[in-house]
């Protein structure tokens, strides 16, 4: 459970995360953040927890990094956060510009896919968060050439993609039917279902599948594992629970909504290496 970084989606669900042994929690900070329940900074002052980390998940412009910058110092000193989960790469130089003493994740959903580019990062930040579209065999790769600790997906619907347009929005307009903040949408060719969830900053898009990477715990070289990563976004708590409380069973049941991504299959856009 000292691997765990769960986010948290409701903070009526603390205690039961604690009762488990769950010790690092993940907190969007509003306004910079994009398909989670997000928090301000007063929010995040008053959570009582041990190991709190902010999650800043959007893209950012210049003006972003400039307000950024008025308030990450203050979320620091004021909020006893023990390190920033990003995307944005501008973060890299903020937290070392500003001389900030806390750990840095860089969290980008389809970058992290191989040793080489795992490795630049960590020489920068302190972890990276695996691609959630690469196999099993390819983090036991990873892990085991990587320089450094890094993190990866455990158990929540993966993030397809991320856009800054508002697009429930711009389909609500477009068709007039009643707007929704977030929406099952399904594609007519391939009955494929996606999970939207959009707020004033953009659009998020998640798989229709809970993924469940109980597998991975069960690979070499897990000292390279600084968290696994838990996202109970839009899944019910008790599910989520069954799950963390399972974990130390050989073999935990799988859902008919869960499926274990692409840790099994290579994802069909994958680039192939071209023969020369």
């Amino acid at each position: 459970m000292s691997k765990i970084l769960i986010y948290v989606d409701d903070l009526k669900h603390l205690d039961d995360y604690r009762k488990v042994g769950i010790s690092a929690f993940l907190f969007a900070l509003k306004g910079f953040s994009v398909g989670y329940r997000d928090y301000d900074i007063e929010e995040i002052k008053n959570i009582k927890v041990s190991n709190k980390y902010i999650l800043l998940n959007r893209v950012l412009d210049c003006k972003d990094v400039d307000k950024l910058k008025e308030i990450l110092k203050k979320v620091v000193d004021t909020c006893d956060i023990q390190g920033l989960v990003f995307e944005d790469l501008a973060l890299c130089n903020l937290v070392k510009d500003l001389n900030l003493p806390i750990e840095t994740i860089l969290f980008q959903n389809h970058f992290a896919s191989n040793v080489h580019s795992v490795n630049f990062w960590l020489d920068r930040v302190d972890s990276v968060m695996l691609n959630n579209e690469i196999t099993s065999s390819e983090i036991s790769y990873i892990l085991e050439n990587a320089k450094g600790k890094v993190c990866a997906h455990l158990y929540g619907y993966n993030q397809v993609m991320y856009s800054r347009r508002l697009l429930l929005t711009n389909w609500s307009e477009e068709f007039n039917i009643p707007p929704k903040s977030t929406n099952i949408l399904e594609d007519k060719a391939t009955h494929v279902k996606f999970r939207a969830m959009e707020n004033e900053h953009g659009t998020i898009m998640y798989s229709d599948k809970i993924y469940n990477g109980q597998e991975l715990l069960s690979l070499p070289n897990q000292d390279k594992i600084k968290y696994y990563y838990v996202n109970p976004t839009m899944i019910d708590h008790s599910q989520v629970m069954n799950f963390i409380t399972s974990l130390e069973n050989k073999g935990i049941d799988v859902s008919s909504n869960e499926d274990d991504g692409f840790l099994n299959k290579e994802t069909i856009y994958k680039l192939k290496e071209r023969n020369k």
